[in-house]
């Protein structure tokens, strides 16, 4: 960066004013942004809203909350990116708030699949006797050699869920200290430096993070294994579409704060390096959030139900009912 463009730019680690926003981009680019945004935004509440409609008339009743957090996430992605850039001065606060968001939304698709398996004992009972399954996944293969033929138990389950659910409370607990380090303004200079206290809070969210992930591949396992669920509820393809959508958020953000450290992402009169880093982001979450929100609205409109192949499914519908 040359000193002439180094003077221009406001401080690496602030945030523009709205005011600074439609500046820094032009008047015509930031309606541009705007527009995209607001429509990204609708386009996937009225996916979403179809698809809640769908799962009331479809689904059994005690899957439908669970099936509603998953399906939510592209709507969740797209309101992340609206008030990233109706907001700037709060992007970060907003992505701290995701992480929570994608943890619970990650639990809650463990959860779904456990209903899908009939909860736990029906999952046992459906495996047979001393079933032995892979727990070297990723993205711990490489370190979890010796999990590579492990007996699956009913404490071994309960043990994954609470990998999963700690997700929810790490990311609360690391979203509060956060807020009260920024409040204290005792947050140092430099995204990924060591005197910034937040470094470390991203490295606790992350591992965090990865931990729970390793749980949905447990999960996921376990069908792949034993071939529990039937094949026409596309339990895989709903699978790849979480795992892609939420290794594609946590990946590109990575890349982004890196980016931004090193200086890679040029500034502008009115833009610092970190809110270029933003507008970055949130033009690939626009982008990310239409696609992914098409791809699960087709699966899961056209196959909203999961059965498993040793569980006899009571006809129901969501208020209740049962079917005579």
């Amino acid at each position: 960066m040359s000193l002439t463009t180094h003077l221009l730019c406001p401080p690496k680690d602030t945030y523009p004013t709205v005011k600074q926003f439609r500046l820094g981009l032009g008047e015509g680019s930031a309606i541009a942004v705007y527009t995209f945004s607001a429509g990204v935004l609708v386009f996937n509440i009225v996916l979403l809203i179809i698809l809640i409609i769908r799962f009331i008339k479809t689904v059994p009743s005690r899957q439908v909350p669970s099936q509603i957090w998953v399906i939510s996430l592209p709507t969740g992605m797209a309101f992340c990116q609206f008030l990233m850039v109706f907001l700037p001065n709060a992007s970060k606060f907003l992505m701290a708030s995701f992480r929570v968001y994608e943890a619970v939304v990650m639990y809650k698709f463990v959860d779904l699949n456990l209903k899908w398996f009939g909860g736990e004992k029906k999952l046992l009972d459906s495996v047979g006797t001393n079933p032995v399954m892979r727990f070297n996944l990723p993205p711990f293969c490489c370190f979890l050699f010796c999990l590579s033929k492990t007996h699956l138990t009913r404490k071994k389950i309960q043990f994954v869920r609470l990998v999963v659910s700690q997700m929810v409370y790490i990311q609360i607990f690391v979203l509060f200290i956060q807020q009260v380090l920024n409040y204290q303004k005792s947050l140092a200079d430099g995204l990924l430096s060591t005197s910034n206290p937040n470094t470390f809070l991203d490295i606790l969210g992350r591992s965090s993070f990865f931990a729970g992930f390793w749980g949905l591949f447990v999960f996921f396992n376990i069908d792949y294994t034993f071939n529990i669920l039937e094949k026409s509820g596309k339990f895989k393809v709903k699978f790849f579409l979480m795992k892609a959508t939420l290794v594609l958020m946590v990946v590109q953000e990575i890349i982004i704060e890196v980016l931004v450290a090193t200086d890679s992402i040029p500034c502008g009169p009115y833009l610092s390096t970190h809110a270029m880093g933003t507008i970055v982001m949130s033009s690939a979450i626009m982008l990310e959030s239409t696609l992914i929100g098409i791809g699960q609205f087709m699966v899961y409109y056209r196959f909203p139900i999961i059965e498993s192949k040793h569980v006899t499914v009571v006809p129901e519908i969501a208020n209740g009912e049962v079917g005579l």
